[in-house]
């Protein structure tokens, strides 16, 4: 093993985030949480923001998690530097990170996180293992989420999870099992980054977790990934700034 980095990230802010931090905690896992300060979903109060951040990391994910690419340059600004002095003025520590709600961005909305002075800023991209060319383009290895059927009724988003994700899988020759379940992908993609990678970067939402019934996956992943010799375990910003090293 190369020196290989796992770490976790997690969207939106909502209240089952600390449910998700004990499972992190018990396993020894690293994490980044990315909070919006208002969520349809729910939101997390500023007290369990603190609680939050005591052992895991907090980045921002703008004010009211919109689609900043379809915002004026002022609003995108206003929406990711406001939210890094919310989180800020909350732990009362620099919030280095950020993520772009729903993966969207383009050129100046990368410039306005630069500009907000950001260290990096996390994208949904998958199967990504390798150091980012660009720190505000930090892509993910795998996003905890039902596989290889979406649990829906209608065709169409059934089988949507096994057409995003058949191709790379079979270009990187996983084994066949990946195909059986979630659990499976997340286990051999992690085997495959040991040999052929340098980052492990698991992503999801706590909503979607409990939304899908996966917690009993995503411990068992977790039991997988953790305590092993030669990894190093840590947040966004730690891994970002392990590579400049």
């Amino acid at each position: 093993m190369n020196n290989i980095i796992v770490t976790t990230s997690w969207d939106d802010g909502h209240p089952l985030d600390l449910k998700l931090a004990k499972l992190l905690n018990k396993y020894g896992l690293r994490g980044t949480f990315y909070i919006a300060k208002e969520h349809e979903r729910g939101s997390l109060s500023a007290q369990e923001i603190r609680i939050l951040g005591q052992d895991q990391e907090i980045g921002a994910h703008t004010l009211s998690h919109p689609h900043l690419t379809t915002l004026s340059s002022e609003k995108a600004s206003r929406e990711m530097a406001g939210s890094k002095e919310y989180l800020e003025n909350i732990l009362n520590k620099e919030v280095k990170m950020f993520c772009y709600p729903s993966g969207e961005f383009n050129q100046e909305v990368k410039d306005l996180a630069k500009k907000a002075g950001f260290l990096g800023a996390r994208t949904t991209e998958a199967f990504c293992l390798q150091r980012p060319v660009d720190f505000l383009e930090f892509g993910t290895t795998i996003h905890i989420y039902p596989f290889p059927f979406r649990k829906q009724t209608q065709a169409q988003a059934l089988f949507e999870p096994l057409q995003r994700n058949f191709r790379p899988i079979f270009k990187m020759g996983l084994p066949v099992s990946s195909f059986f379940s979630w659990a499976n992908l997340a286990k051999n993609l992690f085997d495959y980054t040991l040999k052929n990678g340098k980052i492990y970067h698991l992503f999801g939402h706590s909503w979607e977790i409990e939304k899908y019934g996966m917690w009993q996956e995503l411990e068992e992943v977790f039991k997988y990934i953790a305590g092993r010799q030669n990894i190093s375990y840590l947040n966004n910003s730690q891994t970002l700034e392990s590579l400049n090293l």
